[in-house]
């Protein structure tokens, strides 16, 4: 039905970013310190000012204790709504969104045959300044707070904050 309508319906956003996960929890902070993060998003619907994105990514972090290596990988899954706050010829712009994180975790201990596989879900809020650099390319640089459950108390606690810059095109 969606391909039948004569509505044109506008090119969706993909965007790029890096940036740094920092974990929130201080015994997850003093063991995995701060993780790299890439995140590659596409938006699956616009209207108007508001879209729904979705977008995944990897962050990994290693580090060496007791004489073995410890090896973090995170694929995140994200679905938000964002609303832009835009003024008609601005340059600049907020945006602001929250949904939903899914998030899967492989802890991996290099002197060990096993890896700890896990996944765990929650919330998030971001907030994003966009800068226009052409009418096709947006820069942006993106706060995100990551409220993630773990499943069970043991777990690691990843919840954190993500800090990325990147480009929407």
């Amino acid at each position: 039905m969606l391909f039948m309508t004569s509505e044109h319906l506008p090119a969706q956003k993909i965007s790029v970013s890096a940036g740094i996960y920092d974990f929130m929890d201080n015994t997850t902070r003093e063991f995995y310190l701060l993780s790299p993060v890439l995140l590659i998003g596409c938006d699956v619907w616009n209207k108007n000012l508001m879209s729904l994105n979705v977008s995944t990514g990897l962050s990994f972090n290693s580090i060496k204790y007791n004489n073995h290596h410890h090896f973090l990988y995170m694929v995140p899954i994200n679905g938000a709504f964002f609303y832009e706050m835009i003024n008609p010829g601005a340059k600049v712009w907020p945006v602001i969104g929250m949904g939903i994180s899914l998030m899967g975790k492989a802890d991996k201990n290099k002197d060990f045959d096993k890896t700890h596989y896990s996944a765990t879900y929650g919330y998030h809020a971001t907030g994003e300044i966009r800068i226009s650099m052409s009418p096709e390319l947006l820069f942006k640089f993106a706060l995100t707070y990551n409220g993630l459950m773990p499943s069970v108390p043991e777990e690691v606690d990843l919840k954190g904050m993500i800090v990325t810059m990147g480009v929407v095109f």
